[in-house]
């Protein structure tokens, strides 16, 4: 190896040691503390439906998608809870 090239090597591996030791000298970033502080008022708690309403509902009963829920069942039978088979 020449001097040369050691000169240039021991240059490029001290520049990387102060790129390192510049790094890991860095401040930290601030923290910001917020404190909560209560209500003002106190806050009254969420009424809970104590009695269901059953009424069958007039007309036709629209789904979330706005189709129309049938109040019939499927008139082939269904064993075990699967699907008949496809004929």
């Amino acid at each position: 190896m020449t001097f040369s090239k050691l000169v240039k090597t021991a240059r490029w591996g001290a520049g990387l040691v102060a790129m390192c030791l510049a790094a890991a000298c860095q401040s930290q970033p601030e923290t910001l503390v917020v404190e909560a502080v209560a209500p003002a008022e106190p806050v009254e708690p969420v009424t809970v439906a104590t009695a269901l309403d059953t009424a069958e509902p007039e007309g036709p009963v629209v789904n979330q998608w706005g189709g129309i829920v049938p109040d019939a069942k499927p008139t082939t039978p269904i064993d075990n809870g699967a699907l008949g088979e496809i004929e």
